[in-house]
């Protein structure tokens, strides 16, 4: 375990192969490898999770992969995705001698273990690698390439830099993350780079008929249930639609928390909109907030004003304030800046 006095220096790479070596170097001496990703996990978090989870335990290693909060339907699948444990408040710490954190900024962004554990997460070397446009690189080794549309795609130039076989199950868990995030290929993120690396992704074996089927065939009943919740209630005003998702509907339908991502994706398709809004009322009291928006607003501009953060045009933020204050403070922001434009 690293203290302060002997903790190296941050380093930036926005390069695979320039930051092959400096992580396999840090690998080395490093047996039990914490593995984290952000609060709220989405395809693209669980699956590069668990992607390097394979590449880890292939190499010999003992790697721990911690979600911070229910894991999304969307994985359920997965190779592996039994070794996935799920953070619960008091946990005790896992004992690691390095920790990885995939598709997040901060170690802020993995919610109950940073809150439960922050001064012992410090103590430890961070290597992150994110594609999130907001990161500045808080890690000792920091790989981000915040052109790349997926952290799945990230991480498949980085395992083949550090010559790390593809096997069908590190295949699997980064396509679902690839095609996750962006939306089956259809996010202005989404360039030539992406559709090969599916193609590399295929040809090293990926379950693609077992991604498509947990993205668009298994829906949950209950999430369906919701969605018409929501819907019934959706709001507009010129180009901004916004929803609210409150407690009481997610009791009342049953769904899962992670829900109110098929809600987004929907709501992106409401005609001549520009800016998309989701309030989701959280069991703490607080609320998730999340954007979507056409190329010519910054999301993550507008989600770090309340501490968030991510894409240009995909970015959220936990707010620390009921539902009905959330609404009343952000939508005028929101408004002004799709007024300005």
């Amino acid at each position: 375990m690293y203290n302060e006095e002997s903790m190296p220096i941050m380093t930036m790479y926005t390069d695979a192969p320039a930051a092959s070596s400096p992580i396999l170097d840090a690998l080395k001496d490093a047996n039990r490898v914490l593995l984290l990703t952000h609060v709220s996990p989405d395809g693209d978090a669980i699956g590069s999770l668990l992607a390097v989870w394979h590449v880890l335990h292939d190499m010999g290693k003992t790697p721990i992969a911690l979600a911070s909060s229910a894991l999304p339907d969307v994985v359920a699948t997965l190779p592996g995705i039994e070794h996935v444990q799920v953070y619960q408040r008091g946990d005790v710490f896992p004992e690691a001698d390095l920790v990885w954190l995939v598709d997040a900024a901060t170690l802020e962004r993995t919610g109950p273990v940073f809150e439960d554990h922050e001064a012992t997460l410090r103590e430890h070397p961070l290597i992150i690698v994110d594609h999130h446009v907001t990161n500045t690189g808080p890690g000792m080794i920091n790989l981000i390439q915040s052109s790349a549309a997926s952290c799945a795609d990230v991480l498949l130039r980085l395992f083949q830099a550090m010559e790390c076989p593809i096997t069908p199950a590190v295949a699997t868990c980064l396509l679902l993350g690839l095609t996750t995030d962006t939306q089956s290929f259809q996010t202005t993120s989404t360039k030539a780079q992406s559709f090969e690396s599916a193609a590399v992704l295929i040809h090293h074996g990926a379950d693609h008929h077992d991604v498509v089927k947990q993205i668009f065939y298994q829906t949950p009943y209950e999430t369906l249930k919701l969605m018409g919740l929501v819907y019934s209630e959706m709001q507009r005003d010129g180009d901004i639609v916004w929803v609210r998702i409150t407690r009481q509907m997610m009791e009342q339908t049953g769904a899962e928390d992670g829900a109110y991502d098929d809600i987004l994706h929907l709501l992106q398709r409401v005609q001549s909109v520009r800016i998309c809004v989701l309030f989701k009322e959280r069991e703490d009291g607080n609320v998730k907030l999340s954007l979507r928006s056409t190329p010519d607003f910054n999301m993550a501009e507008i989600a770090r004003r309340w501490g968030g953060g991510g894409h240009a045009q995909a970015a959220g933020a936990t707010l620390h304030m009921d539902l009905p204050t959330a609404e009343r403070e952000i939508l005028p922001e929101i408004r002004a800046v799709c007024n300005a434009s």
